[in-house]
């Protein structure tokens, strides 16, 4: 009896623990400058300034990623984001006296079939081509070229894709 209580409350919790992620993404979603269709984002990610951020089809964002949309990003369609991304379109300048007076921004545009890998971090002002996969741990801090991989810190071009994909 007390086993069948506890598979109950089981069930309902694991029911509402669902709809509250529903939730969540739903709210996220009608945040957003922009979304397209079949946008997943897993639990604990973070977007700071949703309303300058734009989403295309069949995009997914794993868990533990960070955006900071205050200079815009744009992500095209079919693009997977690893788990512990950092995307940031803004930094602080270094020629003045203390970092945190002021700010800069660069948008960040992500092309279409787009491939990030886990703790990957794309910093203010860079393009990533289309067909293109940044390698996990790689800080991007330059435009990256279309059908190519790029990794490293800072992440350079090591392999060119066919353009068929």
């Amino acid at each position: 009896m007390i086993s069948r209580i506890r598979s109950y409350f089981r069930k309902k919790i694991f029911f509402y623990i669902e709809e509250y992620k529903r939730y969540k993404v739903s709210i996220i979603k009608a945040k957003f400058k922009k979304h397209g269709e079949n946008l997943i984002i897993e639990d604990y990610v973070v977007i700071n300034q949703p309303h300058n951020i734009e989403v295309g089809n069949n995009v997914v964002i794993n868990s533990f990623c960070h955006f900071w949309g205050e200079g815009g990003i744009k992500i095209g369609d079919n693009v997977m984001i690893a788990s512990h991304c950092a995307i940031t379109s803004v930094t602080h300048s270094k020629t003045t006296k203390l970092f945190n007076e002021t700010s800069v921004f660069g948008d960040i545009i992500i092309g279409n079939n787009v491939w990030i890998g886990a703790h990957a971090v794309i910093l203010p002002g860079v393009r990533v081509g289309n067909n293109s996969i940044i390698g996990a741990g790689s800080v991007v801090t330059k435009n990256v070229d279309d059908n190519s991989i790029f990794v490293g810190v800072p992440a350079k071009k090591i392999e060119d894709l066919p353009e068929y994909r």
